[in-house]
């Protein structure tokens, strides 16, 4: 079931778990698009923490919001240098711009940190099968995110719209 953030009112020490794209929306140190769900999501994180939910974290978010940026900027340094053919390990990896772009990252990941609970994915209890069968139609990421979020009951807040082409029982929150 999707439901707008907008239209939910959250109650009193539920569990939310964020997407990156979430994340992104709100920290993203490239980003800054989309204002209108920017403003969405922040409004409903601030909602969140009014109404002591907490909002769940494991280090899998963590890898994909810093991977995604730095990709992101990569492409983005590639552009701004003409330099089409740069290799991300070989010249923007021992690049200045990448320094200064993990530092921001890092700025970024530690106001995440402050802002949710960290939460051990217990990978081997995770229903596998689950994920591998919503794999075959979604993200890996996604479906194991879906599962994590069935398994305990989780809220998960995300502006992904693959999630409509899979049954599952998750109350998904869409910006």
């Amino acid at each position: 079931m999707e439901i707008k953030i907008k239209d939910f009112s959250p109650k009193y020490n539920q569990m939310f778990f964020f997407d990156n794209n979430i994340w992104m929306f709100l920290f993203s140190p490239i980003g800054n698009y989309e204002k209108n769900k920017q403003s969405s999501i922040s409004n409903f994180l601030r909602l969140l923490k009014t109404t002591n939910c907490d909002i769940v974290l494991n280090s899998l978010i963590l890898s994909e919001f810093s991977n995604a940026n730095l990709r992101l900027d990569f492409n983005l340094w590639k552009n701004e240098t003409n330099n089409f053919t740069a290799d991300y390990k070989k010249d923007y990896l021992s690049s200045t711009r990448y320094k200064d772009t993990e530092k921001l990252i890092e700025s970024c990941i530690n106001q995440i940190l402050k802002l949710s609970e960290r939460f051990s994915d217990d990978f081997n209890r995770i229903n596998i099968e689950n994920v591998l069968i919503n794999f075959k139609t979604i993200d890996f990421n996604d479906a194991y995110y879906l599962e994590l979020c069935r398994q305990n009951n989780w809220f998960f807040v995300s502006d992904d719209g693959d999630f409509q082409k899979i049954n599952h029982s998750v109350t998904i929150l869409k910006p």
